[in-house]
């Protein structure tokens, strides 16, 4: 399986890319949103995404956006990965194009 991984932050792109290729994936890493568009929406594109939520250029919420209307092309599963904490930095206002977000791993769901 394709994965794609767009941070800003290299330390945390790297980390990630180095855990999933030594888990077996095959992973293409990208530093912001407008590159995370151009990589998704090319013919042979990863079906899953891990997005940063702030980004340059194009936000991780922007992504999906921008992903979502483009119907033509295969699904693609996207996960935003954020350090803010509460709930209205992460949700303010409900968008369609994000179908499930989730704070760090560290963050008790509530």
């Amino acid at each position: 399986m394709r994965i794609l991984i767009a941070d800003d932050d290299l330390m945390s792109r790297r980390l990630l890319e180095k855990t999933l290729e030594r888990a077996g994936y095959e992973v293409t890493s990208v530093a912001n949103g407008r590159q995370a568009v151009d990589s998704l929406s090319q013919q042979d594109a990863p079906r899953l995404a891990l997005l940063d939520w702030m980004m340059p250029e194009l936000d991780g919420p922007g992504v999906c956006g921008e992903i979502r209307k483009h119907r033509e092309q295969s699904y693609v599963y996207m996960i935003l990965l954020t350090s803010r904490e509460s709930k209205e930095d992460i949700v303010p206002d409900w968008n369609p194009a994000l179908m499930i977000t989730s704070s760090s791993p560290s963050t008790p769901r509530s």
